[in-house]
């Protein structure tokens, strides 16, 4: 029997003595198979002993292993936004404890191969979760191929699984019809946000890019906006962005409705500014609080989520209010021109456009050359 260790060497309480212990799987039978390698009189002795088990080798190596080449290629990502990098930070945990010691040289497809499907059947992650998971580990690898670190990178041709069973998963509709985007919209005609909402749904703005709309950035006289910037939420913190991409910077046409409901808005929170007085926060901001403040992103979530409760429609996130003007807009394309002009509203390349938005692709051949 073949024993391999997945994890570096842990302390642990076993009644009134520490042991040592270091998680493991039997290769011939990708069993989880944990080796106990110690037992100490305190936790202290334990301590020293684990870290000399990992400096020897004794139970695995650091520097040469998957979870050393994955910390080492998300330290390296300095070119993407603090929401991604906290992304692949929580990506290289979970990597780090399932697959962070097994060296380099021992690491094979059988190891990843039984690593998704213990992530797509366990009932802990998403399908998304398992997505990002498994890019993180395949594009450490690809770097290192490229830098010479593995003579071969055993994540490139492990398909992710096909079913995803996420214990306790409530599934959302993709996007509204015609009608129940009607009636959301007539629902939340009295809320202070009417205005930045009907926005996001016609248009199919981010919520990062809508939650960082400044008034600078509405031009009523010729109808446009201007988006140039992301408001996020990293680790509970509201965070400024310079937004996703360069093509995700640009500046939209609106609808004259469009451009009265914000009219409005704008007359609206000139009230809550006088009301405040003294303690409004000047920044400029279309979607604010009482007092001027931005908004936090997961509290604009939350009340998305209570005005579509009170809607009486299909559950759907802001995420989904952007893929509700997407399919309708797409469903109602002329020709290709069309589609090219989307998805510079939505901020999208063309191909990425046709990608995401095939299943609502008009049934003709004019819209066939969009890319």
């Amino acid at each position: 029997m073949g024993w391999k260790a997945t994890g570096r060497p842990a302390v642990r309480r076993q009644r009134e003595r520490w042991v040592v212990r270091v998680d493991g799987i039997d290769t011939e039978t990708g069993a989880k198979r944990p080796r106990q390698l110690g037992t100490y009189p305190s936790r202290r002795a334990a301590h020293a002993a684990a870290l000399e088990a990992a400096a020897s080798g004794s139970a695995t190596t650091v520097r040469g292993t998957v979870g050393w080449l994955v910390d080492r290629w998300v330290a390296s990502r300095t070119d993407v936004g603090p929401k991604t990098k906290v992304q692949y930070v929580w990506a290289a945990g979970h990597i780090g404890r399932e697959l962070g010691a097994i060296p380099l040289e021992h690491f094979d497809r059988d190891d990843v191969a039984r690593w998704l499907d213990d992530l797509a059947t366990g009932g802990r992650f998403s399908r998304r979760s398992v997505q990002i998971l498994r890019m993180v580990l395949r594009a450490s690898f690809a770097d290192a191929l490229d830098e010479g670190l593995v003579a071969r990178t055993p994540a490139a041709r492990v398909a992710l699984p096909r079913e995803v069973n996420k214990a306790g998963q409530f599934r959302e509709v993709d996007a509204w019809s015609h009608e129940e985007l009607a009636r959301f919209l007539d629902s939340i005609a009295d809320h202070r946000w009417e205005g930045p909402i009907h926005l996001l749904a016609m248009f199919g703005l981010r919520r990062s890019e809508l939650l960082a709309l400044k008034w600078d950035d509405l031009d009523f006289t010729d109808a446009t906006v201007r988006i140039d910037e992301g408001l996020v939420e990293v680790r509970g913190v509201a965070t400024w962005t310079s937004g996703k991409n360069a093509r995700s910077r640009r500046t939209i046409p609106i609808d004259p409705a469009t451009v009265a409901k914000l009219r409005a808005h704008r007359v609206l929170q000139a009230g809550e500014r006088m009301l405040a007085g003294s303690r409004w926060h000047d920044e400029g901001l279309v979607v604010a609080s009482q007092i001027g403040r931005a908004a936090n992103p997961r509290n604009f979530a939350q009340t998305i989520d209570r005005l579509v409760a009170h809607a009486d429609v299909p559950r759907l996130t802001s995420k989904g209010l952007r893929h509700t003007a997407a399919t309708h807009m797409v469903k109602n394309a002329a020709d290709a021109g069309e589609l090219r002009a989307i998805a510079d509203v939505l901020g999208h390349s063309p191909d990425m456009l046709m990608r995401t938005y095939a299943h609502a692709l008009p049934q003709s051949g004019t819209v066939s050359s969009c890319v």
